[in-house]
C-alpha cells in the first residue's frame, strides 16, 4: 500500500490503487491460490468499508464546518458593531455588513477603498494618526472622530483598532466601529447644562451676597434704630412709676408696669432676630475647633445660673472638628442653657456627649431631665417664636431651638429631639468632621429667606 492514508489521497490515487489491486485481483482468480484470494477480497471490502466511514466522516465536518463558517459569517455581518480589516494604508480589506449599513455603501464596492472618504476632513489627520500608532505600537487604541454616510448624513463614531501579524507577513488592522452620536450629543446636553448651572450658581451667589447686605442692614437697624424707641419707652415708664406713681393711681401703675415689660419683650425679641440674622449672613469660615473647650467655654458664660438653678453638666469626650467655633458656642450654649432652664422641681443634671459615625459625622448628645415635652411637636419646636409653655412660667422668645438649627444646617449637619412630658428631653445634632469646599456650600445652600412667624402662646413647644 502507498504510505499515504486513505483519507490524504487524491481521486486519481485512490483510482490507480484500486485499478493495480483489481489487476492483483484478476491473477489470483485465474491462477493463484483460493486462500490469497479470499484474503485480498476480505481486505479490498474492509478497504472499501473504511473508505465510505472516512468518506462519512469527511462529509459531516464539511457539513459542520459550512455551519460554523454560517454562523461566524452571521455573527461577523450581523453585529450591533461595525468590524473592518485595513491594510498599513487605511484601504479596506474586509466589512461587515453592519459598517456598510452605518455608512450606507454596498459592502462588495468598499472593498480595497480607501477608508477615508467616509471620515469628515476635519477629522482625518486624526484617522491616519490613530492607524500610524496602532501599526507602529502594536497597541490597542480607540480614537473618536466624524463620519459621513454616502448620503451625507453625519455621525460621531468610536474606532478600537488592534494590529494583527497574519502568517504571510502583511499586517492587518482589525478595527470594530461604534456610532456614539447619541452618546456625544447627551454629553454635549450635559456640559450645556452645567454651564448653565454655573451661571446660576454665580447668579444665586450674588443674589446671596445681595441679600446678606440687605440683612446686615436689618441687623444694623435693629440693633440700633428700632431698639431705640424701645429703650426710651421703658425709660421714660420708669420715670413716671418713679415720680407720679401716687398720681396715676392703682390701675395707671399696672398699665405703666406692662407697657414696660412689653417693651422689655420686644427688645429680646429683637435682639433674638439680630441673632438670627447674624447666623444667617454670617461667612461659612471654618477652622479645627474643639467641642470640649467650647462646652467649658459656655459652662463658664453660664456659671451664675449653674448655680442658682443648683445644676449640673456632665461632659464626657468630644472632637475636634471643622466649624465656625463663634456657632458652635452659640449652639452649645443654647442647648445647655435649654436644660438648665427648663428644669423641674429637682436641680437640672444635664449630660453631653457624643460618638463618631461611619460616615465621616460625629453625632453630639444633649441630654436634660427637665419638663420634656410631647413629639408630636418635634417639627414645630426649631421653628421661630414657638412656645409650649407660657411667659409667666418660662422666660424666652422661642428663637433658640431656631438659631441651633440654622446653625446647624448651615455646617452640613442636622438636628432632632428625643422627649417625653416630664422625662427629660435628648438633643441630638450631627455634624459633618470636615466641611464642604465653597462651591459646594454654595450649591447646598438654603434659603436664606426665611420669615419668622407670629409668636404663638398657645399650646406650642418652646424653642427659646
Amino acid at each position: 500500500m502507498s504510505d499515504k492514508t486513505a483519507d490524504e489521497k487524491s481521486a486519481s490515487d485512490l483510482r490507480s490503487e484500486a485499478e493495480k489491486r483489481l489487476s492483483s485481483l484478476e491473477g489470483m482468480s485465474c491462477g493463484g491460490d483460493a486462500a490469497d484470494f479470499q484474503k485480498v477480497v476480505h481486505e479490498l471490502r474492509v478497504h472499501q468499508i473504511e473508505l465510505e466511514m472516512q468518506n462519512a466522516q469527511l462529509a459531516m465536518s464539511q457539513a459542520e464546518l459550512e455551519k460554523s463558517r454560517k454562523r461566524y459569517s452571521d455573527l461577523f455581518d450581523f453585529a450591533p458593531v461595525g468590524y473592518l480589516s485595513f491594510d498599513e494604508d487605511g484601504l479596506i480589506l474586509e466589512a461587515n455588513l453592519t459598517i456598510a449599513t452605518m455608512l450606507g455603501a454596498e459592502r462588495k464596492w468598499m472593498k480595497n477603498s480607501s477608508f477615508q472618504k467616509y471620515v469628515l476632513k476635519g477629522d482625518r489627520d486624526t484617522f491616519r494618526l490613530h492607524l500610524q500608532k496602532v501599526s507602529k505600537t502594536k497597541v490597542r487604541d480607540k480614537c473618536e472622530l466624524r463620519l459621513t454616510a454616502r448620503n451625507g448624513n453625519e455621525f460621531y463614531a468610536q474606532l478600537d483598532s488592534l494590529c494583527v501579524e497574519e502568517s504571510d507577513e502583511k499586517i492587518f488592522c482589525h478595527t470594530s466601529v461604534i456610532d456614539i452620536t447619541e452618546r456625544k450629543m447627551a454629553a454635549e446636553s450635559l456640559q450645556e447644562a452645567r454651564d448653565e448651572l454655573e451661571k446660576r450658581v454665580v447668579e444665586r451667589t450674588k443674589e446671596l451676597v445681595r441679600v446678606n447686605e440687605v440683612l446686615q442692614d436689618f441687623a444694623s437697624i435693629a440693633s440700633h434704630d428700632l431698639r431705640e424707641p424701645l429703650r426710651k419707652i421703658t425709660a421714660f415708664g420708669s420715670m413716671l412709676k418713679a415720680k407720679f406713681g401716687d398720681s396715676i393711681g392703682e390701675q395707671g401703675y399696672d398699665y405703666t408696669e406692662r407697657m414696660i415689660s412689653a417693651a422689655k419683650r420686644m427688645d429680646a425679641f429683637l435682639l433674638a432676630l439680630l441673632d438670627y440674622s447674624r447666623v444667617s449672613v454670617a461667612a461659612n469660615s471654618s477652622t479645627p475647633v474643639d467641642l470640649t473647650a467650647v462646652v467649658n467655654k459656655v459652662l463658664s458664660d453660664l456659671e451664675i445660673l449653674i448655680a442658682r438653678t443648683k445644676g449640673r453638666v456632665e461632659v464626657g469626650n468630644l472632637p475636634t472638628l471643622e466649624a465656625d467655633s463663634n456657632q458652635m458656642w452659640q449652639l452649645f450654649q443654647n442647648l445647655i442653657g435649654n436644660g438648665l432652664k427648663f428644669h423641674r422641681d429637682e436641680p437640672p443634671i444635664i449630660k453631653v456627649s457624643g460618638q463618631k459615625l461611619n460616615d465621616g459625622q460625629y453625632e453630639i448628645f444633649v441630654e436634660d431631665n427637665g419638663i420634656g415635652f410631647d413629639e408630636k411637636y418635634l417639627d414645630r419646636i426649631f421653628a421661630p417664636f414657638q412656645r409650649l409653655q407660657g411667659r409667666s412660667k418660662f422666660e424666652g422668645t422661642g428663637m433658640g431651638l431656631t438659631i441651633c438649627k440654622k446653625i446647624v444646617e448651615r455646617h452640613g449637619g442636622s438636628i432632632t429631639a428625643k422627649s417625653k412630658p416630664g422625662e427629660g428631653a435628648t438633643f441630638i445634632v450631627r455634624l459633618p468632621m470636615r466641611q464642604r469646599d465653597g462651591r459646594e456650600f454654595i450649591d447646598h445652600l438654603k434659603d436664606e429667606g426665611d420669615s419668622p412667624i407670629q409668636e404663638n402662646t398657645q399650646t406650642q413647644p418652646d424653642s427659646s
